[in-house]
């Protein structure tokens, strides 16, 4: 028995009896059905029956939580979801028949109503399929106005949610009323609750029937794409943010899109993955989604002269292959690291860096990137990092350990999580007098790389178990001013929720109303700026409250989309971090930042290698240089690092004047009019777009 459990990956207790009762139960069915009775001894087996059968559909309703590899493993070996319910029903219809003197018609009855069930089932999943489809669009967009094409609302999620289960528990009906007619010898009750059964599935598959009717019009993809590049091409956009990537690597686009509603030319979201669409950021932007290539081919925008590419990535061929149009890497951070010099880069025709540092190192490089071609535009994202100042009086030294995630290539030394973040975590923990830490990992963090996400536990169980001694060793319960804050985060939330487009209704009310999908947030999603000052504000208020919500002292783990990166800049005193783009952008703050180096190199050479390090304390592979950075920064002593990071601020990042928005914004600028004049004089969107004054920020319906 053991065996067969770890054959199905049980390993907890309560794995293992959802397991067997899944397994045996079935068998059990039959058994008990089959063994011998007469009108005298027919209710104790009933009644085990009964028992068994409730075993069963409690099985059936834990078992995809609880133990989803058996659930797959049957579903290999045939012996699926729907072969499970006719067993089940096969066994009652034995039991019957042998528990009660039944005619031919009664049994046919009973049998054909069961048969009727399967074939509503049937029906009722072809129009769930039905609607689906339909409401699957070719495109889904944000605030682009979609009234002309009449979306409505989805069907509730009690119907559409696991729909063959839908109808399959409708059994429960004439299984009931089948036991029930065993137990008395009243036939009537199965009857009863097969035709109840088949009443329901009827009703649904009557109201399926309407939803299918209100989204059969759109099912004409064709006049769904029109509609939408009708509305995009009134807007006129100019520049287009081009964006192809996993679920994991969302944040690229998102560190881009106030950068872009900033621009004085109108700009357009496209992306590729439409997975990727519900963690876009809040954004006034026109924002479409395309995944078929055939689509996106024949989704051409001749007004756009300048797209920005914040990733390299195959899709972006899809772009660079349209003519007329100037391409400019932007990528999703400035760093020492391979990404910020691959060849790949060349086939733009610009590439945008922060500051001389990125020029630099394209030059060393030499991938065929041209030095004409690189721009220097700074990091717009960073205009409000807070310098260092001053903290108030409860304020705890905080080191801000942010290490970069694994890389895809096997370079073990690309981050520190995985050969020194415990190491470095433990250190950090021990320090006295003691500090906080905010440990916030890459989001990509353990996805090429196993032992990666093992650090990254390991790193949470640290801290998690620092935070427990630290409360028994306290006064163990959080201040009145705390408790407000966490009230006050979790209105915010529900708040943000809302403007994001509506939390899901939560109870059982939830399964009656209608389940938003891509088609919805697609209609509801209009043009327009309303809520972008309340939704700043919130988010604003969201991050102090996250910070005053729990005591001063207790180290955190950063996970999600918030607090963002730069918030948890504001918040520390001392950063540790790999080579990667989040040193290069904390150069903003002026504040002490250290670098790992899981190599070993010597201190020359490393910063030889690595400019980003040139003002940096360096962290050895065994720690033991970590103990003395800490106090050095932390103490009361002269900074002497800082005139070396002011100079190497100046070197990554650019100067501060002018700003980094407007040296990205003249940028853009700079290549739409070049790009408009070598697209011939019968095109000219920018001296268009001057003539008519500002350009509008919304996409407006006919």
């Amino acid at each position: 028995m053991r065996r067969i459990l770890r054959r199905f990956h049980v390993q907890r207790s309560s794995e293992a009896v959802v397991t067997l009762a899944l397994l045996v139960s079935y068998p059990l069915l039959l058994v008990v059905a089959t063994l011998p009775t007469d009108s005298d001894d027919r209710l104790p087996w009933c009644w085990a029956f009964l028992v068994v059968v409730v075993v069963s559909y409690l099985a059936e309703a834990w078992a995809p939580r609880v133990t989803p590899y058996l659930v797959g493993t049957l579903n290999w070996l045939q012996m699926g979801i729907l072969l499970r319910w006719v067993f089940r029903e096969v066994a009652l219809i034995i039991l019957l028949d042998r528990a009660l003197d039944l005619t031919t018609l009664q049994m046919a009855a009973f049998v054909l109503g069961l048969v009727g069930l399967h074939a509503i089932r049937v029906t009722y999943s072809a129009l769930v399929i039905y609607v689906g489809q339909r409401r699957r669009l070719p495109v889904i967009t944000r605030n682009v106005d979609l009234g002309s094409l009449r979306i409505p609302d989805p069907p509730p999620q009690l119907l559409v949610a696991d729909h063959v289960k839908t109808i399959l528990y409708l059994d429960t009906l004439p299984v009931a009323g089948g036991l029930v007619a065993g137990l008395t010898a009243g036939f009537g009750w199965a009857l009863a609750g097969a035709a109840l059964a088949l009443a329901a599935g009827l009703a649904c598959c009557v109201i399926m029937i309407g939803h299918a009717r209100r989204n059969r019009h759109l099912g004409d993809g064709s006049r769904v794409l029109a509609t939408v590049h009708e509305r995009i091409r009134e807007y006129r956009p100019e520049v287009v943010l081009y964006f192809s990537g996993s679920v994991n690597s969302a944040y690229q686009v998102n560190m881009w899109l106030s950068t872009l509603a900033q621009l004085t030319r109108p700009a357009v979201i496209m992306m590729r993955e439409r997975n990727v669409v519900p963690l876009l950021g809040r954004t006034s932007l026109p924002v479409v989604c395309i995944e078929d290539l055939v689509e996106l081919m024949n989704f051409s925008l001749p007004s756009v002269r300048v797209a920005l590419f914040p990733a390299n990535t195959a899709k972006n061929l899809h772009l660079l292959r349209v003519p007329g149009i100037g391409h400019v890497f932007i990528c999703h951070g400035d760093s020492d690291k391979a990404a910020s010099f691959n060849p790949y880069s060349k086939v733009y025709d610009e590439v945008w860096v922060a500051g001389k540092a990125g020029r630099d190192r394209y030059e060393r490089a030499q991938v065929g990137v041209r030095d004409e071609d690189i721009v220097e535009v700074g990091r717009p994202q960073l205009t409000g990092i807070r310098p260092a100042g001053d903290r108030p009086a409860d304020h705890v030294f905080t080191v801000l350990y942010a290490p970069t995630w694994e890389g895809w290539f096997t370079d073990e030394c690309q981050t520190s999580l995985t050969t020194m973040g415990p190491r470095i975590v433990k250190t950090l923990i021990a320090h006295e007098p003691r500090l906080r830490i905010v440990y916030k990992p890459h989001p990509l963090t353990g996805t090429c790389d196993p032992r990666a996400a093992r650090a990254h536990q390991q790193i949470v169980s640290l801290i998690e178990q620092a935070n427990r001694q630290r409360e028994a060793g306290g006064p163990g319960t959080q201040r009145e001013s705390e408790l407000a804050a966490a009230a006050d985060l979790a209105r915010i939330e529900a708040r943000l929720s809302k403007l994001a487009g509506g939390a899901p209704a939560r109870g059982w009310r939830s399964w009656l109303r209608p389940q938003a999908d891509e088609a919805t947030q697609s209609r509801d999603s209009v043009p327009g700026t309303d809520g972008d000052a309340e939704w700043r504000e919130l988010t604003d208020a969201w991050h102090a409250a996250y910070w005053r919500s729990q005591e001063p002292w207790r180290h955190r783990v950063v996970t999600g989309p918030r607090p963002v990166l730069y918030d948890c800049f504001d918040h520390a005193d001392l950063l540790i971090s790999d080579i990667s783009s989040v040193v290069a952008d904390f150069i903003a703050s002026g504040k002490p930042y250290a670098v790992a180096n899981p190599d070993g190199l010597g201190e020359d050479e490393f910063r030889t290698e690595y400019p980003t390090a040139a003002a940096a304390y360096l962290i050895d592979p065994g720690c033991t240089a970590l103990p003395d950075v800490l106090a050095e920064a932390a103490g009361p002593g002269p900074d002497r690092l800082a005139g070396a990071r002011q100079e190497l601020k100046g070197y990554l990042l650019g100067p501060d004047h002018p700003d980094a928005l407007t040296r990205f914004n003249n940028a853009v600028e700079m290549l739409a009019t070049r790009a408009a004049r070598l697209a011939g004089p019968d095109v000219a969107p920018g001296a268009a777009a001057a003539e008519e004054g500002p350009a509008v920020r919304a996409v407006s319906g006919a």
